[in-house]
This record gives C-alpha cells, structure tokens and sequence, in this order.
C-alpha cells in the first residue's frame, strides 16, 4: 500500500496524495484570473484547530500500520468546527475511502471542496481526486463538471485532464464535444500519446465523419509507424469514402512490413487488389494465404480464388480451384464453372465430364450446359455427340430458340465428314 505524502508544519501533518499524477502546463487565462491563482497559491496556509490535528495523526498513524477501517472509525468519530476544519478532515476521509469504498470517497470528497476553503494544493488535489473517483464510477456527467473546476480553480491546461473529460464525452455518446477536448489533449501533451489520436479517431469514426477519421490516422501512422494495426484502420478507412487505391497502398505497406497477421487483414488485402482490378494478384495472395494455413480454406475463398484467376484469364488456374469448389460443396454451379475455365482452355473432355457432374446434380439454367456441351464436341468434331446435345437443348424452352442456328451448321459439317446423326 503506498504511504500517504503529508505537508508538514509545527502543529499537524496534512494530507496531501492522489490516486493520479499528471502533467501539467499553462493555460491561457485573463489578467484577473492569473491574479486570483496567484494570490490563492500564496495565501498563507491555514492549519485546522488542535483536537482535529490530533485525529489526524492518529488516523495517519493507523493507515500507515494498514488499518484502514480503523482509521476512518477515528476520523468518523471527529466533530470539527469551522468550515476549514470540516473541509480539512473529510478531505483526508475521503483520500482513505478510495482505497477501499469509492462511493463514499466521492462523498467526502465532494463535501470538502464545496465550501472552496482548503488551501491551493489541497483544493486542487481534492477535485482532481474527486473528478478521478467519478470517472473511474461512470459518473461520467458529473466527472465531467468536476475536471472543468479543476482547470478553473488551477488555470492550467492538463493533457490527461482533457483525455479523461473526452473519455467521458465519449462514453455519454456525446462524440461531437469528445472530439475538441482529444485536440486539446493533443496540443498540450509533451509527447504525442497515441490514446489521444484514438479517441479522436473513434470519435470522428462514430459521427460517421470518415474524411476527417482517415486525416487523423494518417497524422497516426507518421507518428508511430511500429502501430501495426493502424495501418489496417487506415487502409479500411479508405474503403468507407471508396479510395481503393490508397487503401491497396496502405494495405501493401503493412503487408511488406509483415504487419498484417490476422486472416481478417490479409483477407483485405487480396480485396483491395480485387477491387483495383488487379485479379491475378487478388488470387495469389488468397493462394498463398491458404496454403499456409493463415486464411480458412472454405467455400467462399475458393470462390474468391478461382473467379479472380478467371478474370486474370488464367483458366488453368481458375478450373483447378473451381475443381476444388465442386469437391468440397458438390454444387452444380461449382462444377458447371470449372466446365467453361476448362473450355477456354480448349480442355474439352475434361469440360464435358465438369459439365456432365452440373447436370447430375440438377443443375439450373440445363439448357446453357447442354449448349456448352455442344461446343465443346463441335470444336472435337464429335458431331453426332453434339447433335444430341442440342437435341436437349432443344427441350429448355430458355435455349430452344439459340440453338437453332447450330442444327443446320452441325448437319452440314457432319454431311461434310460422311457422319451419321
């Protein structure tokens, strides 16, 4: 337990700790008011009567031996006069009450600054004791007005001061008046603290203000570039205003810095190259990434991998992994798409036998199977083949009509051939 740190004088030890250090630096402030902080800060101290110095010792004395109820019995069974006296003694209950019953630390607290009696040091030090003890209760509105008396009894301006009364904003959904005081925080910080730009950031993000979220994230990654998830923020931001380019290059950024780890992230990734139109690199990087064990190997990546090879027109590539598809799902659909990778690749008995597994599987849209079945016996010269194929075609009512121009055009190429149908 930590000591309590006590001003001394002839007659009695005054209490005087915090829960809470923090830095301090000048606030801009009128003549008057530089004027009345100058004369309470030198205002002679005032010392509580005899019998309340005595209490006092004693309950020290008890707290130092960590008997902490029976020090508070002591100073409970005191009966101050004078409002100093009384101010005096529940500041120093109040300062014993936080280690162990907040609620009745921000009692005595909150009962010892009312009178605005006590001496400078220890008027400041109760209130931002008091502000510290609300926050820590979510008394965020009352936290609020108790860190603004602080300031205005002291005249300064605290970094930390301004991130609590922000904290507090924040959580009262009030985002608007949390987003100045995280600005303050910043401007009087001796160093940039990355919990400031955070609130800022949550802030703006929470308003929906996305420019102004992503202004700030870039301020954060030139400040602590090691921060590797704000990189990630930073390239997600960019997708909410749409500008895919600079979220590809935030994102590539991270990625050669071995920031990105989670799957989440390198699913992105290959997004954002998806979404630059640059499939093949989009495909690559969810290949990679599966292949490691980084990315789930599923359904919807080996979608994602096989659509985006088709569209870097690497067939090869997309009719392996839409192969992989139909193994893992026994769709249709999957098998019917690796059928047409493998036609572009003029791979055509593997096409048909793709296109037959779709149509065993009750495939939708039969009649477009049996036409690609058709093309890929024509371009064999399996003419009668294809002609039956056409024949089915034939019988959905949605192909019937578009297969017309290939029944005479196979009639005449199989006459041609000395063929049969």
């Amino acid at each position: 337990m930590n000591k309590l740190t006590l001003l001394t004088s002839s007659l009695v030890l005054a209490a005087s700790f915090s829960i809470f250090s923090l830095p301090v630096a000048a606030q801009d402030l009128t003549a008057a008011e530089r004027e009345r902080i100058e004369a309470r800060k030198s205002a002679k101290t005032q010392l509580p009567g005899e019998r309340v110095g005595r209490t006092i010792t004693k309950a020290l004395d008890l707290y130092n031996e960590e008997k902490l109820d029976e020090a508070i019995a002591v100073l409970l069974d005191a009966i101050p006069s004078g409002d100093f006296d009384r101010a005096f003694l529940y500041r120093f209950l109040g300062n014993i009450y936080a280690f162990k019953d907040i609620p009745q630390a921000i009692k005595y607290l909150d009962l010892a600054v009312k009178p605005d009696v006590l001496g400078f040091n220890d008027q400041s030090a109760a209130l931002k004791l008091l502000a510290d003890l609300q926050i820590q209760e979510s008394k965020f509105k009352v936290a609020i007005d108790s860190y603004q008396r602080w300031m205005r009894f002291t005249g300064e301006n605290d970094a930390d001061v301004y991130f609590r009364i922000a904290q507090a904003y924040y959580q009262l959904n009030d985002y608007a008046k949390a987003i100045p005081n995280a600005d303050n925080a910043i401007r009087f910080s001796k160093e940039p603290n990355k919990n400031h730009y955070l609130m800022k950031m949550g802030s703006f993000y929470e308003l929906k203000r996305y420019p102004e979220t992503i202004s700030t994230v870039e301020i954060m990654v030139q400040l602590f570039p090691q921060e590797k998830t704000y990189w990630v923020y930073l390239g997600n931001f960019y997708t909410l205003v749409e500008d895919y380019d600079k979220s590809l290059s935030a994102f590539q950024i991270a990625h050669a810095q071995g920031y990105l780890e989670k799957e989440s992230e390198l699913k992105a990734l290959g997004q954002m190259y998806a979404n630059n139109n640059i499939p093949y690199k989009a495909a690559s990087i969810y290949e990679k990434y599966v292949k490691s064990g980084a990315i789930k190997k599923d359904r919807t990546m080996l979608a994602a991998i096989a659509s985006n090879y088709q569209a870097a027109r690497d067939f090869a590539k997309a009719a392996e992994y839409y192969g992989e598809l139909a193994k893992l799902t026994n769709e249709a659909d999957a098998f019917r798409r690796q059928g047409n990778a493998l036609m572009s690749i003029q791979r055509y008995p593997a096409a048909i036998a793709a296109f037959d597994a779709a149509l065993s599987r009750d495939a939708d849209r039969q009649g477009g199977i049996y036409i690609n079945i058709l093309e890929a016996y024509f371009y064999q010269g399996k003419y009668k083949e294809a002609y039956a194929a056409l024949q089915n075609a034939k019988k959905d009512p949605s192909t019937s009509r578009q297969v017309r121009s290939w029944e005479s055009y196979i009639r005449d190429r199989a006459k041609m051939k000395g063929i049969t149908l």
